[in-house]
């Protein structure tokens, strides 16, 4: 008995889909094969503006010395010299060029240092006065400051130093190289700290005392780079920083510290500060 038209037209369409799915499964699974694995995609983070910085290190002027008794003569000068050069052998304070202040009048020299200060080239001022000098002792004293960007007292002391000579006198060394180490000590190497909270141009900090922070400290602020997955492996690499940001310490208190913002305007909580 013959099949009607519609019928053997049904049943053409049913061998042929019998025929088809075995190898269009196999090729769905040759292609699985021979896929790469996608990797979780990694959200970029927002681009940050970057912000150039003077110097990495702490670094001061040291400006002539004052002299109260009138007797000092070229030491308000011989003494600023090499303590400069023993603080630069020291490693840890970095160091004004001493020539631009050298022998310039004390009115010039205040305004050309806070114009060094506002343009962020320099962090602190060294400043001394000689208040006591004895020829028969030969030994004179030197009240000694050293403050900070924001006006912030680092470090304040008075030394006696040794020297040699009545016409021209030599000071000693030795004993600039002992201040030297005492201004060195006020400017304590401090670990790097996160931004707890920002609001307007001030900023908390997540540490103060607690991580040898004092008022005056300078640091600059990175943030993290755009971070890509690896195409083949996923891997996230480790982030790159960028510098957005420059900003001193005004207080601090036993386990925080609050700062304010000298330089960048995309500044945020949990950047990094890395502490001059």
């Amino acid at each position: 008995m013959g099949q009607e038209p519609g019928q053997a037209m049904r049943l053409r369409r049913t061998n042929w889909t019998r025929r088809l799915l075995p190898a269009l499964g196999g090729s769905l699974m040759l292609c699985g094969c021979a896929s790469i694995p996608i990797p979780p995609p990694t959200a970029p983070l927002p681009a940050r503006g970057e912000v150039q910085i003077e110097s990495y290190h702490f670094r001061a002027a040291v400006m002539d010395f004052t002299d109260e008794t009138g007797r000092a003569d070229d030491l308000v000068k011989t003494i600023p010299d090499i303590l400069t050069t023993a603080l630069f052998k020291l490693n840890r304070i970095d160091l004004y060029q001493r020539e631009s202040l050298r022998g310039v009048p004390p009115q010039e020299a205040k305004a050309l240092v806070q114009a060094l200060m506002d343009k962020r080239v320099i962090d602190g001022v060294i400043t001394g006065t000689i208040t006591q000098l004895s020829g028969f002792d030969k030994k004179l004293v030197l009240e000694l400051r050293l403050v900070s960007r924001n006006q912030a007292v680092m470090y304040a002391n008075d030394h006696t130093l040794a020297f040699e000579g009545r016409r021209v006198m030599e000071i000693d060394r030795k004993d600039v190289f002992t201040v030297a180490q005492s201004i060195t000590a006020a400017v304590p190497p401090a670990k790097e700290i996160r931004i707890a909270n920002r609001i307007s141009n001030r900023i908390m900090l997540e540490h103060g005392a607690d991580a040898g922070l004092i008022a005056g400290m300078t640091g600059y602020v990175q943030a993290a780079l755009e971070k890509i997955a690896d195409p083949v492996t996923g891997e996230v690499p480790k982030p790159a920083y960028v510098i957005v940001g420059e900003i001193v310490i005004d207080q601090v208190a036993k386990d925080s510290a609050i700062g304010r913002i000298t330089a960048g305007d995309d500044i945020r909580a949990k950047d990094l500060v890395r502490l001059k």
